[in-house]
Parts: C-alpha cells; structure tokens; sequence
C-alpha cells in the first residue's frame, strides 16, 4: 500500500496553506525544513502577512521578522503592528524603502504620534502602498501635520485614522484648503475617526477629490458655522457614513448640499441629537427627492440613484427629563416612497435607550416562502415595522412602566407587526407588552418562564386567559425548547400560530419530537398550524426519509413535504 508523504504534496496546496498563516507562523514551521521548503519560502508566488500582536516574545519577534525583512521584504505583502511604548526602537529600525515592492497594506495600532511622524515621510518610497490604518492612543493636540504627510503618499487608497480625544484639550486639525497647485491626493476611502469639527473635514476632503467612500464618526463643535463654509463637489463619491452627536436636522440638511455628489447610492446617517424631527419622514422623503434627483429618474428611466439608506436616531428616558416625541401623523415610513425603495423602519429598546432605524429590507427568518426571492407585496412590506428588545443588564428588564414609555413612544410613529428579543420572558411581563401591541403578528423570543412555584398563581391564569384570546400571532419562534409540554404549551396560547420555529431542540429525539407535535395537532381539530421548522445539527437527506417514513407510516399527516436547508428541517402540510 502506497503512502502519500508531505514533500508528495504540490507547490499549489502549499501556497494555498500559506495564505491562512502569519509569517511567523511559516517561518516557524518551514524556515531551514530543507531546500524544497526553503525554495518556496523565497519563491514570487508566496505573500507575506506580517502580524506582530504584543503578546509575542521579543525575543522572537527580533529573530523571526528580522529575518523576514532581511531575506524576503520583496514578498511581504502586509504589515500589522501592535506597538507597545518598549517596541519604538525595534520598529524604528526597519529601512523602509523602495525595495519593499509588493507592500500593499499597513496598520499601525497603536502607535506613538511622534514615531509616526518620522515614519510617514518613509513610506512614501513603497511603490504599492494602498491602504493605511492609524491608531493613536497618545493623544495629539493637532493631527494637520500628520494629515499633510498621509496626503504626500502618492499610491494610497485607502486611510482609517482613529485618535484618542485627550481629556485635557480638544483635537483639532489645522489644515489649510487645498489650491490648485498642491497635487491631490489619490486616496479613495477615508475614515475619520476622531473629533473634526465642519470646516476642518472640508479641509480634509480638499485634498480627496476622487474620494469613493467617506466615513467619519464623531463630529465635533466648531465656532465656524456650516453655513459659511463653501460647497465642495466630490463626483466620485458614492458611499457617505456620518456618526454624529450634535448636528440637528437642520445642520444636516445643510451639510449635505454643501457635500454635493450626484452619484451617492449608500447613505448612512446615526446620531443621538434629541431632535425630534428625525422622525418626520415626509421631511426626510422631500429632502432626499430634492437633493438626490436621479432618486426619481431611476423610478422611471433606470438611471442611477441613491440605492441604500441607513438612519438611526436615539433617545431615552430619564427621571427629570422631558424626553421629546413625536407628533405628527402615524406610519408615515409606510408611504410608497418608503415601500418602492424597501427602505423599511425598525424600533429597538435597548436598556435605557430607545434607537429608531431605517435600513434597506431584508429576509427574516419567518419568510419561509422566500427564501431565494424578495418580498414583491406592497402590503407584506407595510407590515414589516419591528420591535427589538435588547437586555444586556444582569438586573433584568427596567420596570414595567418605562417599558410601557418606550413603547408608547414608538406606537406615536408607527404600528409594530413584528417583536424580536433574546431574553426569558415571563408570562405576566409578554402580557403587558402584548397588550399594547395589538397589532403584532410574529414573536420571536428566547424562551417563556413562569414564577417559581410549581402551581400557576391565578394572576398567570389570568395572563394566559388573555393572551389566548386576544393576541393574533401567526408565527412563533423560540430559541430553545427543553420539554415537549413548552410546545403544547405554546399552542395553546398562541391558537392562531400557522409557523413554529425552534432554534434548539434540548436532548430531544427528533423523530418523537416532530411525532408528538403532530399527534397534539391532530387532536385539536382545525388549528392552524402547517408550517414547523427546527434547527438539527446533523439535519441531512436520511434524517428527511426517515421522518417522512414515519409520518406515513403513523398517518400523521397526508398531504405534507419535508426538507432540509443547511441545518434547518421545513415540515410543511395542508
């Protein structure tokens, strides 16, 4: 019998190896194995990704990448550093220059302002520096001189500059606007990720005229207002992310005329401001019709337009604050303007705060019918507005009161159809909530949990009187069920549910779990159920036969199908 050795295998499948490694990693293994190897090592087709974590040795971080940088710096293709203060000198020493001909990528995390100041003039040298990423924890009073010699490198494409805000003195970047004799730079994608107030980004921007996509995440007060600046065209730019915790809607109106690019087809805008007019959605559709006009054109003529739109605005509620809300007419983000471009609202509570988001549509996990296709109806889309509940607080769910403030606010702009958490819920709080979405017609939560005691008290009889007769949920999904009883349990409360989902089914036979489902249906005559859907690890074509064995055999059912999607078993039966 013949034995396949490693030395067997080709150049290729090494190759291909390689490309999940770090360069440490090859060297360690492979550096001096024997020639074979060490051909490889050298060889054109072999890229190297340098990504030195501080938790390495210095003693063998100044072995190993000294002999990468020694012997193959014509084949490093990244380099990622985390820089602690005792490493200066070693990243000091490296020569960088144009022998480093397929270095495409470098990060810089963290790393002190004065070391790359004297870095940046060097990297100038790399014929194929594309992207750059800096992370400055020592904070710098004024990052313009830093911006200036980013600005100087001729081959970059993308730059991520994040600095730490000290708290002794605010950021700023003193820079001048760009004139026409300066050489622009090349530079496609930017993210800003440090204090910038308006009239320094337009600074910034000067010097990107080909700019494709521009994120900037925290923007900062200025003295100068936006209405001063002047406007500045940026006619590649088709990507446009702001995070902002000051800017009223009036501001942002501004800056986006100011920030003017008839190709723009992704928007995204999040802030905290407690402007209650984020909320106004025909003040959001006729300013986007007026500023993006090619949004109408495409309707029409398939003309470029303004494809995703992400929004979130936040607010909360606290002991002496007045929280604002809203007053204007109800469902307003269900106008065919919203629905034609699927640019669908979403509520989320998540402790104390309470975010509203837009965001382009997307399958959930109820749209079993649609799993290849997109949601076509006008109708199903007006009702996809959801509600997400997110606890990340040992202490539990704040008091029922604020829950009922939250979602009162959220009943003034818009109806909910849908409600999605990851909690336990108790039987008394689901009740409240219900009663106050009416409208809800899917529920997807962790699992139901009643008191302590091993007898329901009357007020829990009461609350399953109540949700058994007057919530109108179709479909229920439960991340994790333990005993069968849960099941029957459920449809006994929820009598109108026609889709069950169970993300986890705890040490349960499959065969006997579908079995038992299926014989308390058939006993209650009429109920709605018809689609049941379960998550199997080992879900595959046997597990299908057998089940569908099974059902025959007993009779379950008549007229049904069953499959598998990945790890998920769909029973479906008329």
């Amino acid at each position: 019998m013949s034995r396949t050795l490693i030395e067997d295998l080709s150049n290729e499948f090494f190759y291909e190896i390689f490309e999940y490694l770090d360069s440490y990693e090859i060297y360690q293994a492979f550096f001096d194995l024997n020639n074979r190897f060490q051909q490889l090592l050298n060889s054109s087709y072999l890229l190297f990704k340098i990504r030195h974590c501080y938790s390495q040795s210095k003693e063998i971080i100044m072995n190993k990448y000294k002999q990468i940088f020694l012997h193959n710096k014509n084949q490093i293709f990244s380099v990622h550093l985390w820089i602690l203060p005792d490493n200066n000198q070693f990243i000091s020493s490296f020569t960088i220059d144009s022998s480093f001909i397929r270095l495409e990528s470098l990060v810089f995390r963290p790393i002190e302002p004065d070391l790359l100041i004297s870095l940046l003039p060097k990297l100038i040298y790399l014929p194929r520096l594309f992207s750059l990423t800096i992370d400055t924890w020592s904070a710098l009073k004024d990052l313009g001189n830093i911006y200036q010699l980013i600005f100087n490198l001729r081959k970059l494409k993308y730059i991520k500059y994040k600095a730490t805000e000290s708290d002794d003195f605010d950021i700023t970047v003193s820079l001048s606007i760009a004139t026409n004799e300066q050489q622009v730079s090349t530079i496609e994608y930017l993210i800003i990720d440090h204090p910038c107030a308006y009239n320094e980004l337009y600074n910034i921007i000067s010097y990107t005229p080909q700019l494709r996509r521009l994120k900037f995440l925290n923007l900062s007060e200025s003295n100068i207002s936006i209405e001063v600046i002047k406007p500045m065209t940026l006619s590649n730019l088709t990507h446009l992310s702001i995070n902002n915790y000051q800017m009223t809607f009036d501001e942002f109106e501004i800056f986006i005329k100011k920030l003017y690019s008839s190709k723009l087809k992704v928007l995204s805008f999040t802030t905290i401001v407690q402007d209650i007019a984020y909320l106004d959605a025909n003040r959001w559709e006729e300013f986007i019709l007026q500023n993006l006009p090619k949004l109408e054109e495409f309707i029409l003529q398939n003309l470029p337009k303004l494809e995703e739109f992400y929004f979130k605005y936040s607010t909360y509620f606290e002991d002496h604050y007045e929280t604002p809300m809203y007053s204007g007419k109800r469902d307003q983000f269900i106008s065919p303007f919203w629905i034609e471009r699927r640019w669908i609202l979403q509520a989320e509570i998540e402790l104390d705060n309470l975010i509203y988001s837009i965001r382009p549509y997307k399958k959930r996990w109820y749209e079993y019918n649609t799993q290849h296709k997109m949601i076509n109806s006008c109708d199903q889309l007006s009702k996809f507005m959801r509600l997400i509940l997110v606890n990340k607080s040992s202490e539990g769910w704040p008091n029922s009161l604020a829950i009922n403030k939250y979602i009162s606010h959220v009943l003034t702009v818009t109806q909910i159809h849908h409600m999605e958490t990851q909690e336990h819920f108790f039987i008394g709080k689901l009740r409240e909530i219900l009663d106050l979405l009416s409208e809800l017609d899917s529920l997807q939560i962790y699992s139901l949990s009643f008191s302590q005691s091993t007898c329901l008290s009357r007020e829990e009889i009461e609350n399953l009187l109540f949700l058994s007769t007057k919530n109108q949920i179709t479909k229920l999904c439960l991340e994790i069920i333990i005993l069968i009883e849960e099941v029957y349990f459920l449809i006994e409360i929820f009598p109108r549910i026609n889709h069950l989902q169970v993300n986890f089914i705890h040490s349960m036979d499959v065969e006997l779990f579908v079995r038992l489902i299926l014989i308390q249906i058939k006993i209650k005559s009429n109920h709605p159920l018809r689609l049941l859907c379960f998550c199997v690890a080992a879900a595959d074509d046997e597990m299908v036969h057998k089940l569908e064995k099974m059902i025959n055999i007993e009779n379950l059912l008549v007229d049904f199908t069953v499959k598998h999607v990945m790890n998920e078993i769909y029973l479906q039966w008329k």
